[in-house]
Order: structure tokens, then sequence, then C-alpha cells
């Protein structure tokens, strides 16, 4: 994968097939790409393993036809079947990770924006909450600013699929 024509920043990790998968699984990462045709290990025990070891994160799965068993109704986020382009396939990379990143940053506005609401019902009671109150705030803003970032980069088709899955959640 040529990471330099992504718009966003991508690390590559490939799984090393002489050591046991389970112990490379990551929860730190932010998407799998998936050989559905892998055999060993088998392909739907890895992403069964991932979706558990990190379920926030986006798994890809590329096929050379349409399985039977379909890898979205098993937890993968997307499913490319051959052939597809590269452009394609970085599209889709793009647009997986774009996703994820903004459902992060909503997730980090809507914590901040409790944590905002609860800090102001404390200040209208008494309790000393200032300075943990500008620095939510500051943060609430710089979080509006990033969530507003990532949905721009998103084409309106994208945004509305991001919403979708925010929704569905």
């Amino acid at each position: 994968m040529d990471v330099d024509r992504c718009r966003v920043t991508v690390g590559v990790h490939r799984a090393d097939f002489d050591r046991s998968i389970l112990e490379q699984l990551d929860h730190e990462y932010d998407l799998l790409l998936l050989d559905w045709e892998l055999e060993t290990p088998d392909a739907r025990g890895v992403l069964d393993a991932f979706r558990q070891s990190a379920p926030e994160a986006q798994i890809l799965v590329l096929a050379e036809d349409v399985p039977a068993d379909d890898p979205v109704d098993r937890g993968a986020d997307e499913l490319l079947v051959e052939p597809y382009s590269d452009e394609t396939l970085y599209s889709t990379i793009e647009r997986l990770l774009l996703q994820r990143a903004y459902e992060e940053a909503m997730d980090e506005f809507f914590r901040l924006s409790t944590e905002r609401a609860l800090l102001e019902n404390e200040l209208q009671s008494g309790i000393d909450a200032a300075d943990r109150y500008q620095s939510v705030v500051c943060n609430l803003y710089e979080s509006r600013k990033r969530a507003a970032a990532i949905r721009d980069a998103l084409s309106s088709d994208e945004f509305d699929q991001s919403l979708r899955q925010l929704l569905d959640e």
C-alpha cells in the first residue's frame, strides 16, 4: 500500500504468520484489512478475535468472490469483492479511517459536553470548579474544531454513512 497517497496518516503492520495471530492482535489498531480467502489462520476466526480485541476498530474484508458467509453479517464494516481498483481500495480505507476518527471526535465532544453541564451545576451550587470548567470548555472547543475538520474531509455520502453508523451504536 502506498501510504503517501492517503488523505490520512497510515501506519501499516503486517501479520507474521510464524507467530500466533492472537498474540498480534492489538486494541490500538484502527483498521484491519483481512483477506477472506485466508485459510491458516482462518479468516473467520481472525475477524471474530479482532472484533473482540478491538471492538471500535474498522474491519475491511477483501474477497475474490461474493462469500456465502457474509463478513459484514459477522462483524466486518465493509466488503470489497474483486475486481476492485487500487483507487477503490485506498478510498475505502480512507473513508473507514475518517469515519473512525469522526466517531472518536464525536464521542469526545459528547463526553466533554456532559462534563461541562455537570461542572456548570457545580458552579451554580457554589462548588469551586472554575479552573476545571475553563479547561473543559477549552477542550470542548478544540474537540468541536477537530470534529468539523474531519467532517469537512468526508464527502457527503461518507458523512451520511458515518452518521448512520454513529446512530446505530
